[in-house]
């Protein structure tokens, strides 16, 4: 299991949070089975939530856009447009990844981390966290803590 960090804007995490959006494209993908920490960038600043990566696909994004049209259009306040998603794979056969994000969990703001804190710079895209860096390694101890005491709270 790979413990992830992924860099997303404040507008796109919201439709992740609220299960209006389910797939987030990316041109490369965590491993599958990933437990990925959501980093909203300016102006928030903070991991705010976690999801699981429950599918993946890749191909040009010509594919991947029909692949996923019918679950796209079933959240349609976030959706992407093709032309964007064409522009951001470098065409239309642009290599593109289509990641179903499941079982989200949204922090409240009190327990927002701020991975600065551990020494750690967000990414471009997203990152493997590695526990061989002791840096990566905190604050992926303090992210797995945190969402592991949220969900016990919303199991009790």
């Amino acid at each position: 299991m790979s413990v992830c960090l992924m860099s997303i804007k404040p507008k796109w995490a919201k439709q992740l949070y609220s299960g209006k959006k389910t797939i987030e494209f990316r041109k490369s993908s965590p491993p599958l089975g990933s437990i990925v920490f959501l980093y909203e960038s300016a102006p928030v600043r903070a991991v705010t939530g976690v999801f699981f990566v429950s599918a993946v696909l890749t191909s040009d994004a010509t594919q991947v856009w029909y692949a996923t049209r019918a679950l796209n259009i079933a959240w349609k306040s976030g959706t992407v447009e093709r032309d964007a998603l064409f522009e951001y794979a470098g065409g239309a056969g642009g290599k593109c990844c289509a990641i179903l994000m499941a079982r989200g969990l949204h922090f409240t703001e009190s327990k927002w981390v701020k991975p600065e804190k551990f020494a750690v710079r967000p990414p471009q895209s997203w990152q493997a966290l590695r526990h061989n860096l002791t840096s990566e390694n905190q604050l992926a101890r303090e992210l797995l803590a945190l969402a592991k005491g949220m969900l016990s709270e919303e199991c009790a």
